[in-house]
């Protein structure tokens, strides 16, 4: 662990006004994530958690790994099976968060606390490995922000920080393509745009993003200044030291995530492949770790709570089951207004 940090006001800085005590940041990752919105941390995930939860994610998208030609989509979304705490999936990813939110104190303690196998892969195309088209990343589609179960306002903590690797719209003067290795977790501010990049070495690339929920809203108007990083992003952005004037215009709310239709979805013939493949090896279905083979207990039950599954489906958008494609995302809709 790094020695406490406290980081003081430059002269026409007066969003640091205050001293900010940081006990996992370094004075660089704190002036990095002030000025870009996001973080690396390299290696933080534990290699017995990358481990475990590979081994089965051929058999869960019943693809070959050795034989291309049976990799039939080109980007999955998946279903979560498994889950750990997240202080304990990435402690030293989760160290930094909670610098960076201002405290452990101010995290949602049920709401995605816990981290698990949703993994998304990007596969690449045979077609890719050849193109030679120079990338600009301001051409991309699929630019978002993940907001898809709660009306997003300014001061919004639902989706407080994004926990992935990932690449970095048109009218943004500023863009980042981030080149991640296995284990490395990239922690991205709720309200920074992101996509995924095009996948040209044709191989399975995985990530997981799940979030970090903060129990209320941020606070852009505090006498004392002492802000978190989260909020100094916002208020520097803006131009501001302070927003006094801020109020929601419509009711705060939130809904079972939307784009968690089509992936959960898919949960049931996964299973159905996973325990095939325990039966194969002589093995009973008991030996198959999924949550949904505890459906009806108190822990699926806080599954489905940490997840949001409780909550009711918004009536004006639905849900989305069908998959989005690379380059593609399927926007909040009315759920954000």
């Amino acid at each position: 662990m790094s020695s406490p940090v406290t980081t003081e006001a430059s002269h026409n800085d007066p969003l640091m006004s205050k001293s900010h005590n940081y006990k996992h940041l370094t004075p660089e990752e704190v002036e990095h994530f002030l000025t870009k919105g996001w973080l690396r941390v390299p290696g933080a995930i534990k290699e017995e958690n990358i481990d475990k939860w590979m081994q089965d994610l051929w058999t869960r998208i019943d693809y070959d790994e050795h034989d291309k030609s049976t990799w039939h989509s080109e980007y999955l979304h998946l279903p979560r099976h498994r889950e750990v705490p997240a202080e304990e999936f990435a402690p030293e990813a989760w160290n930094k968060i909670v610098d960076i939110v201002g405290g452990e104190d101010r995290i949602d303690p049920v709401r995605e606390r816990y981290y698990g196998d949703a993994f998304i892969i990007n596969f690449g195309s045979e077609d890719k490995t050849t193109q030679t088209v120079e990338y600009r990343p301001q051409d991309k589609d699929g630019w978002h922000t993940d907001d898809d179960w709660y009306r997003l306002f300014l001061d919004s903590t639902g989706n407080a920080m994004t926990v992935i690797h990932c690449a970095h719209v048109k009218d943004c003067k500023q863009f980042t393509t981030v080149t991640a290795k296995r284990g490395d977790v990239l922690l991205l501010h709720g309200l920074l745009p992101h996509t995924t990049s095009a996948n040209h070495l044709h191989y399975a690339r995985v990530i997981s993003n799940p979030h970090v929920s903060l129990h209320s809203p941020l606070n852009l108007n505090r006498p004392d200044g002492n802000y978190s990083l989260l909020e100094q992003v916002i208020l520097r952005n803006l131009g501001r030291d302070a927003v006094p004037e801020f109020q929601p215009t419509r009711e705060r709310k939130s809904w079972y995530p939307r784009n968690a239709g089509f992936k959960r979805a898919k949960a049931q013939d996964e299973l159905k492949r996973m325990i095939a493949a325990a039966k194969s090896k002589g093995l009973d279905e008991s030996t198959v770790d999924s949550i949904y083979l505890r459906q009806g207990t108190k822990e699926f039950e806080e599954f489905e709570r940490r997840n949001g599954f409780d909550k009711d489906i918004n009536a004006e958008t639905g849900l989305v089951m069908v998959q989005h494609t690379v380059g593609e995302w399927v926007p909040a809709g009315v759920s954000s207004t």
